[in-house]
């Protein structure tokens, strides 16, 4: 008979690793940022709740006005879109259909909106239910309310346009803000909705092109989705302005949170254009001639020169920033303004907006402006380490989701 030691324990050896197993590699994805002027894109995954990018990649289109008619010139956009994947896969060795998609200013519209609810019954206690029925209410009224606003401005039916997001950013109860409606009471409900959307045919056409290139849309990005996250700690008040090839857009925070969005049709391609037409050159070399601008790298003979070109322009973008800033809230404007893009780097725009007349403007105190890198952004790995200028802000804001 066979004895068992009660100290002996039953040990089991492990197997050893299937020499084909291998640990699942993270998933990578493309954040593909269409512009005006040109195309972006990016690879990236995450890895422990940081962004890794992969690799980048810039497609200019072979013709400006992409965007400018309903019907925009899809050829010329898959095009460009065919020529920045390739590139981008090609760079990284990575291949992946998954896509974050970010669009032009005209095309994909981000709005604040405020919206009032009365209650009749102001005593009783809001419920699950009744919360929901509001929330419903309030976002079918602020579909229709922007609905009948851009139908006229581009010519659309109001039905035309598709709802991406609507997120509901601040509730008040008779004035005092509180953070749910369950479980509370009162008549005036005031709510601030973030809203994302755009037109249906213009969708259309976009996931048309997408599907021909054999891509997957993730999910359509507004960069004001993700803009609050520059500054996730912190309750900023500040304006964030983008300036792009054509647009320039106006994003106005309060407390970290969205409280004005607007846009308007100036931006690099108008300084682009200028030199082209005063020096006789060809757009691309105009383009160039620009970018070495910005750079600091022409003699001062030239950059003089080049600034002399430029001064009828910077004053037209700086009367349209105004007229479109004048739109927003009548209260204090915050003094911090945050620039990115492409237009940015153009030392002329931070110099009129520290040193512009801000005549009947209430700021609180004189502005100050500041670029947004994406060293500023958090949580960010750069394997390239080539991610170093405002312009790529918005395709990172894209990825940033």
């Amino acid at each position: 008979m066979k004895f068992k030691s009660p100290f002996l324990k039953k040990t089991t050896t492990p197997p050893p690793p299937s020499r084909f197993w291998r640990a699942p590699k993270p998933e990578c994805f493309l954040a593909l940022d269409i512009g005006t002027e040109t195309v972006k894109t990016l690879i990236f995954k995450n890895e422990n709740k940081k962004l890794i990018i992969l690799g980048s990649a810039l497609q200019y289109f072979e013709q400006f006005g992409v965007f400018d008619t309903k019907d925009f010139e899809e050829e010329i956009l898959k095009k460009a879109i065919s020529k920045v994947i390739e590139e981008i896969q090609k760079k990284t060795k990575v291949k992946t259909d998954t896509l974050f998609l970010g669009l032009p200013a005209n095309v994909l519209r981000g709005r604040v909106v405020s919206q009032n609810f009365k209650r009749k019954n102001q005593k009783k206690i809001i419920s699950e239910i009744e919360k929901n029925q509001i929330y419903k209410e309030v976002s079918d009224s602020v579909k229709e309310k922007l609905s009948q606003e851009f139908a006229r401005e581009v010519g659309l039916l109001p039905e035309d346009f598709f709802f991406s997001n609507l997120k509901i950013l601040e509730i008040k109860i008779d004035g005092y803000e509180v953070p749910s409606l369950q479980g509370l009471n009162g008549k005036n409900l005031d709510f601030r909705v973030l809203t994302v959307f755009l037109s249906k045919y213009y969708l259309k056409k976009i996931k048309k092109i997408c599907q021909d290139l054999d891509l997957k849309i993730s999910k359509t990005v507004h960069q004001i989705e993700n803009l609050p996250l520059l500054f996730q700690k912190k309750k900023i008040n500040a304006i964030f302005l983008d300036i792009g090839g054509q647009f320039s857009n106006i994003f106005l925070m309060e407390k970290g949170k969205p409280k004005g969005i607007s846009e308007f049709k100036k931006g690099g391609v108008d300084f682009t254009r200028k030199l082209s037409q005063v020096l006789g050159l060809s757009f691309q070399d105009a383009r160039v001639l620009k970018h070495n601008y910005s750079q600091l790298l022409l003699s001062e003979k030239t950059r003089k020169k080049v600034r002399e070109i430029f001064s009828d322009n910077v004053q037209d973008w700086f009367k349209n920033f105004k007229k479109t800033l004048k739109k927003f809230s009548k209260k204090l404007l915050p003094s911090n303004i945050f620039l990115f893009g492409g237009g940015s780097l153009l030392p002329e725009i931070p110099e009129i907006l520290e040193k512009g007349d801000w005549t009947d403007f209430p700021f609180v105190f004189k502005p100050k402006v500041s670029l947004v890198y994406p060293k500023d952004l958090k949580n960010i790995g750069d394997k390239t380490q080539g991610l170093n200028s405002p312009q790529e802000i918005p395709l990172l804001l894209i990825s940033y989701d």
